[in-house]
């Protein structure tokens, strides 16, 4: 017998980043195959008119948000158009009473639309998180509010968040593998070609990011060494002296340009390269061989420093989804 249609409504606004909205509406659609479409999606917006997204692309919504809909599922986006949206009083009545109507209701905030969320009260006392580049807003505006900003996504019971822009299709295949099961989550993300489970936060990834953009010359070339080879046997000395710069020198460079020294900068290189290998199958002492551990006490601190979990627990809430 196929299970009841879940209806969710996407919200439209003004200045949304087309990719909050257009990366979870991408993988249900991509969920339906297969499922007799059990999600159905549509758009709507506060007063029904398009919205001009920004990347400057119009956006024609289907319906007039509220809370009579027959959705199950709200989804808030974020984007430029947020700060905006957080004054509208129509909205925070929408999100604060969405759930109030049935309890098969979820609200699901995408990047900065937590933020959306956090000023209806529903996340005080909650955990969630938002885009790194929202942490100050966050903090200051919503204190009772328990930020985890290194995280893709939360869930908690029947509110849900998820971190920058494209940890959206992160959270969405968490709730596909909720709503339908593992194969079909796995079948999602080998559809959009993404991973199933990422490893890590955003924070870590932002830093790899800022280093491969943010560093010029030299300094950027040992960047890329690194990133390119984490199994080398690096150490300061060696780091430095591969660019011809003296240990105290390229430490200041590091911390000025990246605020990490060298040896934390490889380390994080070297957890963010395990947890790819791992999430692909590699065992755990090949792993420790590719990415320049040198040996598993080693990947194991290094794994509770950056990811505050040991190597047996992540892979066990990893592992690839034929394994389980």
């Amino acid at each position: 017998m196929d299970k009841p249609h879940r209806h969710i409504d996407i919200l439209l606004f003004d200045n949304v980043s087309i990719l909050d909205i257009a990366g979870p509406a991408q993988a249900y659609e991509a969920a339906n195959e297969g499922q007799n479409a059990f999600y159905k999606t549509r758009f709507v917006s506060m007063d029904g008119r398009p919205v001009k997204s920004s990347c400057g692309l119009t956006l024609c919504p289907d319906a007039v948000a509220s809370t009579n809909s027959f959705a199950n599922d709200l989804i808030i986006p974020g984007g430029k158009g947020t700060d905006h949206m957080l004054k509208n009083t129509n909205l925070k009545a929408l999100i604060t009473d969405w759930q109030k109507t049935s309890q098969n209701r979820r609200l699901i905030s995408i990047c900065s639309g937590a933020l959306l969320l956090a000023n209806t009260g529903l996340l005080d006392g909650q955990k969630a998180t938002t885009h790194w580049s929202r942490e100050a807003q966050a903090t200051n505006l919503f204190p009772k509010v328990n930020w985890l900003l290194n995280q893709l996504y939360t869930i908690e019971d029947t509110i849900m968040t998820s971190a920058g822009i494209t940890s959206g299709i992160d959270l969405t295949l968490a709730i596909i593998r909720k709503d339908c099961g593992p194969q079909v989550a796995l079948s999602v993300a080998r559809e959009l070609v993404v991973y199933l489970q990422r490893s890590g936060g955003q924070s870590q990834f932002a830093n790899i990011l800022q280093a491969q953009f943010n560093t010029e010359g030299m300094l950027s070339k040992l960047v890329e060494q690194i990133i390119q080879q984490p199994n080398h046997p690096w150490d300061l000395a060696m780091m430095a002296d591969h660019i011809n710069m003296t240990p105290r020198t390229l430490s200041r460079r590091f911390k000025s340009e990246l605020g990490a020294s060298p040896v934390n900068f490889l380390e994080q290189v070297r957890v963010k390269q395990a947890c790819d290998v791992l999430n692909a199958g590699m065992s755990v002492g090949k792993t420790i061989e590719h990415c320049g551990f040198g040996d598993f006490q080693r990947m194991q601190r290094a794994f509770k420093r950056h990811l505050m979990t040991t190597v047996g627990a992540y892979q066990k809430r990893f592992a690839p989804t034929e394994n389980l």
